[in-house]
C-alpha cells in the first residue's frame, strides 16, 4: 500500500511518520517548512496552494490513501488559501487518481454551547479558524463524498512537546504573559493515540465524519496544572484566565463524543490523566 501524508513536518504529520504502521508500505510526505529528516519516506516540498503541483505530486506518487494534515492559522489569507483551498486541491487530486482521503478537521467547528458533540451535531463555528475548517470540510465532501473527515481536539505530546504544552511551560517560566482559560474545555488527545487511530483508519473505508478526541475533558488550566509538574514546573505559577478577557469569541466546551470511533478501532483514545499514569 502506498500512503501519502501532507504536512509531514507538522506536529501530527511528523508523529504519524515516526510511528509508521509496521507494514511493508511505501510512505510519501510533503513539507513546506521545516526540515524533513525521517528516513524511509519519499519527501517532496509542496505548496498545497498550487493546484497543479498537488495534482502532479499525487499523480506521480500514486497513493492508495492520503492523510491530509497540512493547514495554517496564520491570518485570514492563509486560512482561505491553505486551509480551505489547499484542502480542495488535495481532494480533487485524490479524486483524479482514485485515492481515499483522510482529512483532518477540528472540534472548533462547534460553538461550545451543547457538548458533548457527536458526528451528527450541527456545526456552528464562532472562530475564524473554526469557520475555515468547516468550509474545508464542505469543499472536501463536495469534491470527494467518500472522504473520511476526522475531527479532533487539542493535540498534546511529550517528545517533542506540543504547542499547547510549550505555552504552559513559557507561562510557568515567566517568559510569556497571560494565563490559561478556566472556562474553555476540550477533549485533549495524546498524539501517539491519534496517530495510531489514523493508521487504523488507513485500512478502513469510513466515508463521512468521525470524531477522535481524548476520553477526558479538561479546561486549559486543568491541562496545564497536570502537565507542568511533568516538566519540572510549579503549577502555582499558572494564572487562571477567563474567555471574557479575550478580545474574540471562544467556544466554551467543544468536548467530542468519540464513542463511534471507539466502537470501530482498537486504539484507545486516552484521557490526559490516563496517559500520565503510564509514564
Amino acid at each position: 500500500m502506498r500512503v501519502f501524508v501532507t504536512g509531514g513536518t507538522g506536529y501530527l504529520g511528523a508523529a504519524l511518520l515516526r510511528q509508521q504502521p509496521g507494514q511493508p508500505w511505501v510512505l510519501g510526505a510533503s513539507y513546506f517548512s521545516g526540515t524533513p529528516g525521517l528516513p524511509g519516506v519519499a519527501w517532496v516540498r509542496l505548496d498545497i496552494r498550487d493546484a497543479k503541483a498537488v495534482e502532479a505530486t499525487l499523480a506521480r506518487f500514486r497513493p492508495v490513501v492520503v492523510v491530509h494534515t497540512a493547514y495554517s492559522k496564520a491570518g485570514p489569507e492563509a486560512l482561505e488559501s491553505i486551509t480551505v483551498q489547499g484542502s480542495a486541491h488535495v481532494a480533487q487530486a485524490c479524486r483524479n487518481i482514485g485515492a481515499r482521503l483522510i482529512h483532518l478537521s477540528t472540534d472548533q467547528v462547534f460553538d461550545g454551547e451543547y457538548p458533548p458533540y457527536a458526528e451528527s451535531a450541527p456545526p456552528n463555528p464562532i472562530t475564524p479558524y473554526g469557520r475555515a475548517k468547516l468550509r474545508a470540510e464542505q469543499v472536501v465532501q463536495a469534491i470527494l463524498p467518500q472522504a473520511t473527515i476526522v475531527r479532533t481536539s487539542l493535540i498534546w505530546g511529550l517528545n517533542p512537546v506540543d504547542a499547547t504544552s510549550q505555552m504552559v511551560l513559557e507561562i510557568a517560566d515567566g517568559k510569556r504573559t497571560g494565563g490559561l482559560f478556566v472556562d474553555e474545555h476540550r477533549s485533549f488527545v495524546f498524539v501517539q493515540d491519534l496517530a495510531s487511530a489514523l493508521w487504523e483508519l488507513v485500512l478502513l473505508s469510513h466515508p463521512g465524519v468521525l470524531h477522535l478526541g481524548g476520553a477526558e475533558v479538561l479546561s486549559r488550566l486543568e491541562f496545564g496544572r497536570l502537565i507542568a509538574p511533568l516538566h519540572g514546573r510549579d503549577p502555582a505559577y499558572l494564572p487562571p484566565q477567563s474567555r471574557t478577557d479575550f478580545p474574540e469569541p471562544r467556544p466554551a466546551n467543544c468536548a467530542l463524543d468519540s464513542s463511534l470511533a471507539q466502537s470501530m478501532l482498537q486504539t484507545r483514545l486516552r484521557g490526559v490523566r490516563e496517559v500520565l499514569d503510564t509514564l
